[in-house]
C-alpha cells in the first residue's frame, strides 16, 4: 500500500489584515473661487466684519420674513398661486435653517 502525503496548511491568521477605517468616504482638497472682485479688500473687509455669505443672506432672509408677514402678502389678492407658493416656500426654507439652528449645540 502506497501512503500519499498531502500537505497540510494551517491558517491562524487571515492573509489580508488591511481594513477601511471610513468606507464610502472622500477627502477632496479644494479651491473656492469667488470670482473676480471689483474691490477685493472691501469684500474681505465685509466678510471680516459682517460675516460669512450665509450670514448675510441669513439676515436678508430673515428680513424678506419680516416684510412678508408684517405686509400680509400671503393674504394678498393680487398674488397668484404660483406667486403665493413662491412666498411659502421662502418661508419654509427661512424656517427649516431657524431649526437647524436651533437644534445645534450653542458654542
Amino acid at each position: 500500500m502506497q501512503q500519499v502525503s498531502v500537505p497540510l496548511t494551517w491558517q491562524l491568521a487571515p492573509t489580508n489584515l488591511s481594513q477601511p477605517i471610513l468606507p464610502n468616504w472622500q477627502f477632496h482638497l479644494f479651491n473656492v473661487n469667488l470670482g473676480s472682485s471689483s474691490n477685493p479688500s472691501v469684500e474681505q473687509a465685509a466678510l471680516d466684519k459682517v460675516g460669512s455669505y450665509g450670514r448675510q443672506i441669513g439676515h436678508i432672509a430673515e428680513a424678506l420674513e419680516l416684510i412678508v408677514n408684517k405686509m400680509k402678502l400671503l393674504d394678498s389678492k393680487d398674488l397668484t398661486p404660483k406667486e403665493r407658493d413662491v412666498l411659502q416656500v421662502f418661508l419654509g426654507d427661512v424656517s427649516a435653517v431657524r431649526q437647524i439652528k436651533a437644534a445645534q449645540p450653542q458654542a
